[in-house]
């Protein structure tokens, strides 16, 4: 994955005058968008890449963004290519595996279901625009990521070869990653092979298997709201009221380059009693089952560390994955860490109540300096934490929520609530508080920090529709009661976004955004359509420290050329006013770039498909080169 925080200007210097009137042109002559729905395949949904934006000022602000890291955003790009290359069959899909795209209201869950029950499985996009809630704009943007399959459809067989080399001009070394996978509906197979620039190949091998319920090698693990477990993306960060809840997914095989947040050992996941007892078909439990529907989940991980040892104690932890410099190498597996953890769920007609523990320990005792800001998140020996978690429906009211103490009895909680009366009206409010001593090193809940302790906070989220005009609003509040890093006791916190949307017809939008974070950030956009082989975008950001904005052109003229090209002009005062741009690349990978000072950049990312399964792409920009072949082979 590239990955890039900090970049300053290149490219020859170019008058001032001659650099204000086009960044004039950029931030206020209207962002132009053509959106197409031929150029739907490859392209990340809009609020997905804003995401990535926010986490990347996140991790740039506090080391951390508090959703899983830069694995988070690896597997969130990859979640959504993967959804894109294989389509969820909207007519089979479960409840759970529909809210996990983030991409549906929960009125429009409820409109579909309901559909579903009185009329059967959807068969075409007209008979989809029907279902209440879903436009016939709203079903172009979401078709690239649904199929309209039989509900009796199995998953066919698959097969994934991939290859990516990355190449900085001026620096020596590459990094090269090579993946390989099979799936069906009861094997899965994968291998990842990956290593940073300067370093040998490969230095990361992640193999991962699944079979029915049963895993082995690297996964994942998710569940209840990501208090005691919670590995990989999380969509609450989207700052939509719909995705104010977790959704966890229990066990998955780990397909990721990061080289330390996942499990590496064997897992089982399975359901007691009869299934059939308990849905309805549709992806709905029932509860008829007297009992209900159980399942359970229960694993065991050994895996190795980056820790910096003195004296047979671990003074630090890295995990970036960098083993270029002696000091690097020398940290390199030098500590291992066990892991044995599980979960019990009992689902019941609409609601859903769970159990997760989890313990843990090093093979090497803890050494780190203690300062006044971490002085209540170091353990040594065995530690783990115990919770409970509830998720359920009341007609139009969804509550949600967990709670979990550590070790020592430190508490955290967090619980909320989604109102979705109809589709012009939904909003979400949710709580937290974690205590400055509660240490869940797997935890993975919402959290303005790069640790869920430490806060007592509030988020509230809105989006009002009325006609063609779209209204969206997002909130959190902070209480830090111990002291932070470089902050003292006591502090607040804040970030909030108000986005106002407006469609036309022909699919033509304009919109307006004002957030806030550690300063005041803006947005315009114009969206027009165009013709079929070309696409326009342009796009800028402004702050009170400065603006930048970019023109990117795409030419599609088949379905085996893909072309586009991108030019972004940047001025702010320093690093602090910096700007964020999520950056096109070959599959599997992405750039947020930083833009600070002042310069213009550029970058082009071509793709050829020379046959159905095959593709191969490029992306050339100044400072480096990536390559990438893919070959699908359907089983």
């Amino acid at each position: 994955m590239a990955k890039d925080f900090g970049r300053g200007p290149f490219g020859q210097e170019k008058k001032d005058s001659v650099r204000r009137w086009l960044l004039f042109v950029c931030l206020f002559g209207a962002g132009i968008h053509f959106p197409r729905p031929v150029f739907s395949q490859d392209i990340l949904p809009e609020a997905v890449t804003v995401l990535i934006e926010q986490m990347a000022e996140r991790a740039a602000e506090a080391g951390d963004d508090g959703y899983g890291g830069a694995a988070g955003m690896e597997a969130l790009v990859r979640y959504y290519e993967q959804l894109l290359r294989q389509p969820l069959n909207l007519n089979a899909a479960t409840r759970l595996q529909l809210e996990e795209t983030g991409l549906l209201t929960l009125f429009q869950l409820e409109s579909l279901f309901a559909w579903r029950e009185r009329y059967g499985a959807v068969r075409s996009a007209t008979e989809w625009a029907l279902v209440e809630g879903f436009s016939p704009e709203t079903v172009a943007r979401l078709q690239p990521f649904f199929s309209l399959g039989d509900p009796a459809e199995r998953q066919q067989a698959a097969q994934t070869y991939t290859a990516k080399f990355r190449k900085k001009w001026k620096q020596a070394g590459f990094s090269l990653t090579t993946k390989a996978q099979y799936e069906s509906q009861s094997l899965s197979l994968s291998a990842v092979l990956d290593n940073d620039p300067k370093e040998r190949f490969p230095d990361f091998i992640s193999l991962s298997a699944r079979y029915n319920g049963f895993y082995a090698g690297d996964f994942t693990a998710r569940f209840g709201q990501g208090l005691v477990l919670w590995k990989s993306f999380s969509l609450t960060a989207f700052g939509t009221p719909s995705a104010a809840s977790r959704r966890g997914g229990g066990l998955q095989a780990y397909h990721s380059t990061d080289e330390s947040n996942f499990f590496r050992g064997v897992g089982w996941s399975g359901g007691l009693g009869r299934p059939a007892d308990c849905s309805d078909g549709l992806g709905r439990p029932t509860g008829r089952g007297r009992l209900g529907q159980w399942t359970m989940s229960a694993f065991i991980s050994r895996n190795a560390v980056d820790a910096r040892l003195v004296d047979g104690r671990y003074t630090s932890i890295a995990t970036d994955g960098l083993h270029v410099s002696e000091t690097e190498k020398a940290k390199r597996h030098t500590m291992h860490e066990y892991v044995a953890g599980g979960n019990v769920t009992l689902t019941r007609g609409r609601w859903r109540f769970g159990v997760t523990g989890v313990a843990y320990a090093y093979d090497h005792p803890n050494g780190r300096k203690v300062q006044d800001y971490n002085r209540y998140q170091q353990y040594d020996g065995l530690w783990g934490n115990l919770g409970a978690d509830v998720y359920g429906s009341l007609g139009s009211l969804r509550v949600f929520g967990e709670a979990a103490v550590d070790a020592h009895g430190a508490p955290a909680v967090l619980a909320g609530a989604l109102w979705s009366p109809s589709y012009e009206f939904e909003t979400s409010l949710t709580f937290r508080c974690y205590a400055p001593s509660y240490i869940a090193t797997h935890a993975g809940a919402y959290t303005s920090l790069s640790s869920v302790s430490n806060q007592v906070g509030g988020a509230w989220a809105a989006q009002l529709i009325q006609g063609r005009w779209t209204l969206r609003a997002n909130a959190d509040l902070a209480w830090y009661p111990w002291k932070r890093y470089r902050q003292e006791a006591g502090t607040w916190g804040f970030n909030g976004r108000i986005q106002l949307l407006r469609s036309f017809t022909g699919g033509a939008e304009a919109e307006v955004q004002l957030a806030w974070s550690s300063r005041l950030k803006g947005r315009l956009r114009l969206s027009l359509p165009a013709g079929d082989a070309w696409q326009l975008t342009v796009r800028s950001d402004a702050n009170l420290g400065g603006a930048a904005g970019y023109a990117d052109v795409r030419w599609r003229p088949s379905r085996r050329w893909d072309l586009s090209a991108r030019m972004t002009l940047w001025r702010t005062r320093d690093w602090d006013s910096r700007i964020c741009f999520y950056e096109r690349g070959v599959p599997q990978s992405f750039l947020v770039e930083n833009y600070a000072g002042k310069g213009i950049g550029a970058y082009l990312v071509a793709k050829y498909a020379p046959t159905r399964n095959v593709e191969m792409w490029v992306k050339l920009q100044q400072g480096y080169a990536a390559y990438f072949v893919r070959i699908f082979i359907p089983g």
